[in-house]
Parts: C-alpha cells; sequence; structure tokens
C-alpha cells in the first residue's frame, strides 16, 4: 500500500501533565473571550523550562503542542469531545502559521453553543494576536 505524502499530516502532540500545562500558565501569554482563553508560549521556551526540572526527559517531535481544558460544566463527554476534534482541525489546518509555539485551550460554557465557523475565526484571531511580534519601544522622554 502506497501512502500519498500530500495527504498526511504532522501528527500535533499534546501537553501531558499537569506539570506542562503550569509551564505555560505561568511564563506564557494570554487572549481571553467570553467563553474561551488561550494561553501560547514559544516552543524554545517551554523545552527550557522543561529542561530545568531535573529527572524529566520528554522528546519532542512536533513542531507545536497543544493542551486542552475543558470542564465538565461545559457539556457532556460527546460535546466536549467535538469542541477538542474541531480546535485540533483549525491548528491542524493553520499549523505552519503558528509553528514553534505551546498553546492550551480552556474552554467555559457557552463555546459548545458556537459553530466551526465561529469558533475557527475566533481561535485564527487570538493565535494570530499572541504570536504577532511585540512592540518593544521605549516611551522617549
Amino acid at each position: 500500500m502506497q501512502q500519498s505524502t500530500n495527504t498526511k499530516h504532522k501528527k500535533i502532540d499534546t501537553l501531558k501533565n499537569s506539570y506542562e500545562f503550569d509551564i505555560v500558565f505561568k511564563n506564557g501569554l494570554r487572549f481571553n473571550r467570553d467563553f474561551m482563553a488561550i494561553y501560547a508560549m514559544p516552543l524554545r521556551d517551554f523545552i527550557f523550562h522543561l529542561r530545568k526540572k531535573k529527572q524529566y526527559n520528554r522528546f519532542i517531535e512536533s513542531k507545536m503542542l497543544l493542551g486542552f481544558s475543558i470542564n465538565k460544566k461545559v457539556a457532556k463527554a460527546c460535546k466536549r469531545n467535538l469542541i477538542r476534534r474541531r480546535i485540533k482541525a483549525v491548528m491542524q489546518e493553520y499549523g505552519t502559521k503558528y509553528r514553534g509555539y505551546a498553546f492550551v485551550f480552556i474552554c467555559r460554557k457557552g463555546i459548545s453553543d458556537y459553530d466551526f465557523i465561529a469558533l475557527k475565526k475566533h481561535i485564527l484571531y487570538s493565535t494570530k494576536k499572541l504570536t504577532q511580534p511585540r512592540n518593544t519601544t521605549e516611551d522617549k522622554r
């Protein structure tokens, strides 16, 4: 069986444990909306913080990491998995724009009311805001 290389997507790795989530929460940038908060952190900084912890060696081969926090109050398991799959699909499609970052998506009540297109617009707007270079010019006196 031959597989076409055009249809094969790179696997997106996920954050595995609470320590990895804490790194992004403490050191990443945050963008809030009514139904979702997104944290983003450059992958090189994430790996640097991982290496600081002794006895922790995880090999990260992916160019992007995703983490999800969807509470039980948001919806039943089927709906929560649908939300997770939709977010993964958006990030898979636009993965080349946001490679080199670790993202954590915190979903709140009301996100299940949004369809795929509205969710996609919000994610693209938020990730663009989080990943664009900051303007760090000093004020002139």
